[in-house]
This record gives structure tokens, C-alpha cells and sequence, in this order.
């Protein structure tokens, strides 16, 4: 009764070992394949295609630089106002207030 359990653990590995060397052997063939075609098509890119030769790179002259919104004096006045307004009534109007204004360097710098 014991040989029963055994002989079929025994068989199910041989089955198992015989699929794993069939999926690797279909493996190394996809392998092989995609290699071939990756060297035939590179092939054929360059008979048609003339050489490629990268245009020289032009760095642009920066124009007049301004100063990054948050620095602006009419921010600043903004966040004051916004501050005050805490102040005045509370936090939950600032941070409401802040929002409004979909200006992310405004909601930065409150």
C-alpha cells in the first residue's frame, strides 16, 4: 500500500521534469529567434538609413531672468493679508483663503 503514493510522487516529478525541459528548450528557441531578427532588422536600418550623425548641440542664451514668483512683492502682500486673517478670525479662513487663490508659490509661502 505505501509503494502506491510513492510510485505516483516518483511519476508526477518525472512529469514535471520533462515539462520544465521542454518549456526551457521552447525558451532558448524564443531566445535565439528574437536575436536573429534583432540582428536582420539592425541589418537592414543601416542599408537605408545613411549614417546618423547628431546635429551639434546650441545652448540657448538665457533671457532676462526674473525673480521666481515667490519672491514678488505682490506675493508677499498676499501672505500678509492671508496672515492677518488668521489673525482676525482663524486658521481654518487663512488655509481656506490660501486655496482659493490656486497659486501653489502663495499656498507655499503661507
Amino acid at each position: 500500500m505505501a509503494e502506491g503514493p510513492v510510485s505516483t510522487i516518483e511519476h508526477d516529478i518525472a512529469e514535471l521534469e520533462k515539462q520544465l525541459q521542454e518549456k526551457r528548450a521552447t525558451l532558448e528557441y524564443d531566445e535565439s529567434e528574437k536575436e536573429t531578427l534583432h540582428e536582420i532588422v539592425g541589418e537592414k536600418i543601416k542599408q537605408h538609413v545613411p549614417q546618423y550623425q547628431p546635429a551639434p548641440v546650441i545652448t540657448p542664451t538665457p533671457k532676462a531672468v526674473e525673480p521666481p514668483s515667490y519672491l514678488s512683492q505682490e506675493l508677499k502682500n498676499k501672505v500678509k493679508e492671508i496672515i492677518d486673517l488668521v489673525f482676525a478670525k482663524n486658521l481654518d479662513e487663512g488655509i481656506a483663503e490660501a486655496g482659493k487663490s490656486g497659486n501653489p508659490a502663495l499656498m507655499d509661502a503661507f
